[in-house]
């Protein structure tokens, strides 16, 4: 490694410096829980004693006044102040020095674990606008680039007919492109290597690509591959080349994937128009990130963080042992030229790119050669990842927005320093308010990470490092990566985050004229779709490892807007000034739109999630997986093993989920099979009591019957066991059955009790939150979603939803009904056992009735999420009324915090202890980056990879899985309503 790429680094520290609230210990915190209660009973009886004696005392006190804080507002006092703060913000806007940010980034190369200079000066501009900074390293493995080359060879004489010259070109006009610091073409983590072969020609290297040549009889074994950019991560095209027995690989970028802006059809190559400059490489990372047995971070320390000292493993689960190199079309064309002729010439559009004179042969020619070596320097290198803080009222619902600093070359205008700059333009606009006096009611922090470029190693390190206290502390976590690079907003999140998301973008007009709002603009060039994520970026950690909602925003390329050359010498500041965004007017609104989007979720008394838009797409999601179920498992008995792997609780799993929400959310059931139920029994009760927020099931569910408008089921599928412990569960809810009887005198509204295992939903009830709701006995078939979307301002939808998808000619149905009460109440003596009930006492469950039982989980979580947003939406209603008086305003601060909770935590459901089949540091089991793509993301990840894989055992267990999953989130969010 040359000098340049050396960098002092600084002495690293073992101390925390995550700037979160600090956590108490539990003894501590169950004294403030209690002494925290006895406050609340005092207050309430003050209350009522001044509510006996004046009536005056109805009215808000002034020195309450301020209790009432931010609302839906942005400032502590109300709508006039709220346009105040925004006009501060919005001002500091008005200068746009996003341009200025931009040249310093992209001047010096700062690949990472370098250039700690860069890294210093961040910090030192987050302390100017006031805030808190701190400095977090970790020691790293790193590659850096030493020698490379690539020759074309005669097999039988040896001569050299070509020798690449692995370099860009220099552009005048583009001083990134010359001079001191240039960083040469190769691939980080790639093997060192000197291999001589001949050659096959692979399409883009994906897996279904290497079975399709084995199926035309090509034979990769002890070749170089030359694969394109493109349809997935480029290091899991070095990991199937390697499985399939190639000695090395070539990666190029053909201009078909261009999307027409080509010299072929009349543009100008960079700098003389908007193609892609023929010398173009893209460099990158050959780290396997997601694929099977790999994880994102430092190779050599798999799940946990690489702070000094700590024992390192093999790092070869993640990175290649076959050589790799970048090259650009310009040098790639001479080379494949030679297969012309040679092996199969391939009939598939997808296999044909726009290559002048190559005719996409398969090749191999054995009458050629290449000769590829490839030399990088190995070494523990440290990564400085810099944190900035605006100190909240609430450090423990904190947002974070996060952007990485380091780049593959010496620019990096657009990956990632258009991120870099909008993130310090926000941190600038932020530190106005703060100045004028401003104050944030959530923790609002900024992340310049290093290392991202690699394989996400800055983030991902500190994600394993501080994992409790982001998982505890953090409500949600916005990236900037490639902020600017077109023109095209491009939005993949959470559902929870969806709603915000397209509110803010409403909120801000769209630079060109006669577009209207920039949501306009996202509808009709988007389509109005916010994508799901995958990986590739600094979400992934915080997603798909620790369960927080996520959101990844940027301008991307669309129509009219020049060929991003990434990772390229030609991302630079020129290409930016001149090309992708003249005047830096997109940073600019990047800036105004992701600074709104997080003062929306940080100043809101109750957190804008969006809970039944995520159960919408959990209903879309697992209809798809369902449809895929080959239509001869659908009747197929399964076996006992196989259904204790579906009904079984696993007490590590929820336990892990339990810790990781906080103690918010954890399955209020008890395994209801074998020895595993009484294991669990005798744990629970050697346990110390623990109050969790949603209570236990009976008061769950007596809450729920009281409170909730609608609780509906849309599968008769469930299950009950037999034994003695439920039985006790009946008698205790007999018990409560005469409290309740009183409960609806006093109301005058008849409820049928629900019963745990039982299914008797001809009742009626009252939403408090909007109108009147009955719940039909469900129509049951298997399922599919065709319904539309829920309108967000209703509390609750009205008319049928009604929804289905035919898998191999058979139909999954499920009817979300909401009908008008009938005036007749039928009291709950007695039910008898469900059919399917009596078909598992005999041992004749079909996989069938197991996705019944999962689509009747899903739909209750489904309708408990539509009332909890309408609580949502009621509790910030009452908080934004200045006339309750002060004692409810006491209690309604309560109520929301508890409310608040359940919505933060709400993603943490859906982790799983064990992680995904052999990626068990992929937690979540709705969202994962694809094990065969990387970027790409994949939903119900263990469903599908099960029935990729043609695993009927794996698929049950995963439904059993995923079951638990939606019954875990229904009980604490139904327990709020």
């Amino acid at each position: 490694m040359t000098d340049q790429f050396l960098d002092e680094k600084k002495g690293w520290s073992d101390e925390p410096v995550l700037p979160l609230h600090e956590e108490h210990n539990e003894e501590e915190y169950g004294r403030f829980k209690i002494s925290k209660k006895f406050i609340v009973k005092v207050l309430l009886c003050m209350g009522f004693y001044f509510f006996l004696i004046s009536p005056a005392a109805f009215k808000v006190p002034s020195w309450a006044k301020g209790l009432k804080g931010v609302v839906s507002d942005y400032s502590y006092y109300g709508k006039a102040q709220q346009e105040k703060s925004l006009d501060v913000f919005f001002k500091a806007l008005e200068t746009n020095f996003a341009s200025n940010w931009s040249k310093k980034y992209t001047a010096e190369p700062h690949l990472a674990g370098t250039n700690f200079g860069l890294a210093e000066w961040t910090k030192e501009k987050f302390e100017e606008y006031g805030l808190k900074s701190t400095i977090d390293q970790y020691e790293v493995l790193l590659s850096y680039p030493h020698e490379q080359d690539l020759r074309l060879l005669d097999t039988n004489t040896g001569e050299q007919l070509y020798r690449a010259p692995l370099k860009e070109d220099e552009i005048e006009e583009d001083e990134t492109t010359k001079g001191e610091g240039l960083v040469p073409t190769f691939l980080g983590y790639a093997a060192n290597g000197n291999v001589t072969s001949s050659f096959v020609y692979v399409n883009y290297g994906t897996k279904d690509d290497f079975a399709y040549l084995q199926k035309l009889g090509v034979d990769v074994t002890g070749k170089i591959v030359i694969a394109r950019y493109g349809a997935i991560f480029r290091g899991l095209k070095v990991k199937f080349a390697q499985e399939n027995g190639a000695a090395g690989v070539l990666l190029y970028s053909d201009p078909g994937d261009d999307h027409g802006i080509t010299p072929a059809k009349g543009f100008g190559q960079y700098p003389d128009g908007p193609a892609r400059q023929e010398s173009s490489v893209q460099r990158g990372s050959a780290q396997f990130l997601g694929g099977i047995g790999s994880s994102p971070g430092d190779p050599t320390t798999p799940g946990y963080a690489s702070k000094p000292g700590v024992d390192r493993q093999d790092p070869h689960a993640n990175i290649g042992k076959i050589p790799a190199l970048p090259i650009s079309y310009r040098e790639v064309k001479p080379i494949l030229d030679k297969l012309n002729g040679h092996g199969t010439k391939v009939s598939l559009n997808n296999w044909k790119g726009e290559l002048d004179g190559f005719e996409y042969w398969t090749g191999p020619n054995e009458d050629v050669q290449l000769n590829l070596y490839n030399n990088q320097i190995y070494n523990i290198s440290t990564l400085t990842n810099v944190y900035g803080e605006f100190e909240g009222e609430r450090k423990d619902e904190a947002i974070i927005i996060g952007n990485h600093r380091d780049a593959w070359i010496k620019g990096g205008a657009g990956d990632p320093n258009s991120g870099s700059a909008v993130l310090l333009e926000i941190a600038r606009a932020l530190g106005e308010l703060k100045a004028n006096g401003f104050k944030f009611k959530r923790t609002i922090i900024l992340q310049s990470f290093d290392g991202e470029e690699y394989g996400l190693l800055g983030s991902t390190e500190f994600g394993e490092y501080a994992s409790k206290r982001l998982q505890h502390n953090v409500a949600a976590y916005l990236n900037l990566d490639s902020a600017v690079v077109g023109k095209q907003l491009d939005l993949s999140a959470s559902p929870l985050l969806n709603d915000v998301l397209r509110s803010a973008a409403s909120k801000l007009a769209y630079p060109e004229p006669g577009v209207g709002t920039l949501y306009d603009h996202f509808v009709k060039e988007g389509d109005d779709k916010i994508g799901i994520l995958g990986s590739g970026s600094d979400y992934t950690v915080f997603l798909e490892h620790l369960g927080i909602p996520s959101a990844d925003i940027g301008f991307r390329g669309g129509k009219g807007d020049p060929v991003y050359q990434y990772h390229s010498n030609y991302d630079s500041y020129y290409w930016m000034a001149n090309f992708a965004d003249k005047g830096f007017v997109y940073h600019n609104l990047m800036a105004k739109y992701l600074g709104l989007v997080t003062l929306e979720l940080s100043q809101k008394e109750v957190l804008p999630f969006g809970l039944n838009k995520y159960a919408k797409a959990l209903k879309e999601y697992f209809n798809n997986a369902a449809a895929s179920v080959p239509e001869e498992w659908l009747n197929e008995k399964v076996h006992h093993k196989d259904l204790r792997k579906f009904y079984n609780h696993d007490f590590d799993d929820e336990t892990f989920v339990r810790e990781s929400s906080n103690g918010h959310y954890a399955s209020p059931f008890l395994p209801r099979m074998g020895c595993h139920r009484s294991a669990m029994i005798h744990h629970l009760k050697d346990e110390k009591p623990k109050k969790l927020h949603f209570g236990d099931i009976h008061k769950s569910q007596k809450k729920n019957s009281d409170q909730v408008g609608h609780f509906e089921a849309t599968s008769k599928a469930h299950h009950t066991g037999y034994n003695d412990e439920e039985q006790d569960v009946e008698t205790i809810e007999d018990g409560n059955r005469a409290s309740q009887e009183r409960h609806e005198e006093k109301t005058k509204i008849k409820v049928e009790k629900i019963k745990p295992g039982c299914h008797s939903f001809d009742t009626k009830k009252m939403n408090k939150f909007g109108k009147k709701q009955a719940i039909k006995k469900p129509d049951v078939q298997i399922y599919h979603e065709k319904d539309s979307e829920v309108t967000q301002s209703e509390h609750t939808p009205s008319g049928d939803t009604d929804y289905h998808k035919s898998s191999h000619g058979k139909s999954f149905h499920v009817k979300d009904e909401h009908h008008k009460a009938k005036k007749g109440h039928h009291k709950d003596k007695f039910h008898p056992p469900h059919p399917i009930e009596m078909e598992r006492k005999h041992g004749n469950e079909t996989l069938r009735m197991l996705l019944e039982k999962t689509a009747y989980d899903l739909d209750s979580l489904f309708n408990a999420t539509l009332d909890f947003d309408a609580k949502s939406e009621y509790l910030q209603s009452q908080y934004d009324d200045d006339n309750i008086s002060w004692w409810q305003r006491i209690k309604l601060h309560f109520q929301i915090k508890k409310h608040n909770k359940i919505a933060q935590y709400f993603e943490r459901g859906f982790l799983h202890k064990k992680g995904l089949h052999e990626r068990p540091w992929f937690k979540h089991i709705v969202y994962a980056s694809g094990r065969f793509t990387g970027y790409q993301g994949q939903t119900l990840p263990g469903l599908n990879e099960a029935l990729e894989d043609k695993d009927f055992g794996r698929f049950v267990k995963w439904l059993g899985i995923v079951s638990r999953a939606f019954k875990r989130s229904f009980y604490p969010i139904s327990s709020t309503n």
